[in-house]
């Protein structure tokens, strides 16, 4: 019995830093600002000081992130469109391109700061 509430808290600990991640929050304190603008991350936390991202590579964890959820809402969006509509391909398409160019360029903050919150839960967000 004690091993499913370790478990739970687990899962509870991964799910509340991925939000905190989505919602551009720290994942240690909770409370600093991950970004300055929509585009401009901050290096460091501003409340708590921890590094959000220690290698210039790390960016490419976001860009993954940003990619497969674009790719994945515009699959079962078209399906979905598609299935359960009488939308001429053409529209769809005129419908579909300008998303997957606009959703990537919004969704962009909220990439970074779920790679953060990934980099965190791996043990990689602390201090200097």
């Amino acid at each position: 019995m004690a091993a499913s509430g370790v478990i739970v808290r687990s899962m509870l600990h991964v799910t509340a830093a991925l939000i905190r991640g989505f919602l551009l929050r720290c994942p240690h304190c909770k409370t600093g600002h991950m970004f300055r603008t929509m585009f401009e991350m901050y290096p460091v936390c501003p409340d708590c000081g921890v590094v959000f991202e220690r290698d210039p590579g790390e960016i490419t964890g976001g860009m993954g992130i940003n990619i497969s959820v674009t790719m994945f809402v515009f699959f079962v969006g078209f399906i979905l469109m598609n299935a359960l509509t009488s939308i001429s391909l053409v529209v769809q398409l005129l419908i579909w391109i300008p998303f997957m160019i606009v959703f990537p360029i919004l969704f962009y903050p909220c990439s970074r700061g779920l790679w953060v919150s990934i980099l965190y839960l791996t043990g990689n967000v602390y201090r200097e």
